[in-house]
């Protein structure tokens, strides 16, 4: 009996913290969420910075605005309504 208990004691006392330690566990805590930040803002500057849809720029905001109008223009060709003739241009296209 005394020499399970001291198997068991041997175990916990050497084996389990070595096997953490071995593992580098601990010193990888963190180390793979800072590398991913990394990445990912390095891949963000490469690409021109991530930010907007490009709708920022003049003319980004004017193909907006000019598919906005064509698809009110077909949502009211589709119900029946009646077109302007801005509309019927646009449509015409």
């Amino acid at each position: 009996m005394t020499s399970k208990f001291l198997k068991i004691a041997l175990t916990a006392v050497f084996a389990i913290p070595l096997g953490i330690l071995s593992s580098e566990s601990l010193f990888a805590i963190g180390t793979s969420e800072r590398l991913e930040q990394k990445e990912s803002e390095e891949l963000l500057l490469s690409c021109g910075g991530g930010g907007g849809s490009g709708t920022n720029t003049l003319e980004g905001r004017q193909k907006k605005k000019a598919k906005q109008q064509k698809a009110k223009a077909l949502f009211k060709l589709r119900k029946g309504l009646p077109l302007t003739d801005e509309e019927k241009a646009l449509l015409d296209d």
